[in-house]
């Protein structure tokens, strides 16, 4: 009886160690002060492309605790359903993202972001709530919270995880690009447009094509024509 007993106290004692040991793994991961989706063996160190991460989720880096006013670059990539966070060209977070469906594609290219609203509604499909708006270009394609699933279901958006769109939404600027690519190949880089100035913002290196000067790495956007189309675009 005697054996059974301490039986008994070792395996409670080590259900203890192990569940102090996850909430500790937890705590590591959330050091950005964000929740983190991942379990024990997929904390973001051993995972930095998200391929783990479930529709609807998204995770912040250590580089993340890194605090610096230069301008951030989302790259999302559509065969992926994965938008990469970077600033310096350093990755600092990965989410997952819902883009156009078929006919409602959306554009590859780069684009600055060139208005941003906390709430918003569409005025073109039956006033859908587009919380954490950033727009994208004139004609509606914008970045802003919503039901992420697995494949592309959006008008032509990025719909981001509600909680990533918040904080994103606190850390961008007018003017700060937003990368959009087929993949994340040379390839599909080239065929969007974008050049070796803006790929090195988000890490990668080619001899790419450069873009104008307004487009180019670093800068904010402030040109009044720019502002004006965004302005007056097509409601959405």
């Amino acid at each position: 009886m005697r054996t059974i007993r301490r039986s008994a106290a070792a395996l409670a004692a080590a259900c203890a160690l192990l569940f102090a040991g996850h909430a500790a793994a937890t705590t590591t991961a959330s050091a950005y002060g964000y929740a983190s989706p991942y379990e024990d063996s997929y904390l973001p160190d051993s995972d930095p492309d998200g391929l783990y991460l479930k529709a609807g989720e998204f995770t912040w880096l250590p580089a993340a605790d890194h605090r610096s006013d230069a301008p951030v670059t989302l790259w999302v990539s559509l065969s992926e359903q994965r938008g990469f966070l970077y600033r310096d060209g350093v990755r600092i977070a990965v989410t997952t993202v819902s883009t156009g469906k078929p006919g409602h594609d959306t554009p590859h290219g780069v684009f600055p972001i060139t208005e941003k609203k906390k709430t918003h509604f569409s005025n073109k499909y039956d006033n859908a709530p587009m919380p954490y708006m950033q727009r994208l270009t004139r004609w509606g394609h914008a970045l802003h919270a919503g039901k992420v699933r697995p494949t592309p279901a959006s008008h032509g958006c990025i719909r981001l995880p509600p909680a990533f769109a918040q904080q994103l939404f606190s850390l961008t600027r007018r003017g700060d690009l937003v990368l959009i690519s087929q993949d994340r190949s040379m390839q599909s880089l080239e065929r969007a447009g974008i050049d070796s100035q803006q790929a090195q913002l988000v890490g990668a290196t080619s001899r790419l094509h450069r873009l104008p000067s307004h487009m180019a790495a670093g800068q904010r956007v402030s040109s009044p024509g720019i502002q004006a189309s965004a302005a007056s675009g097509t409601s959405f």
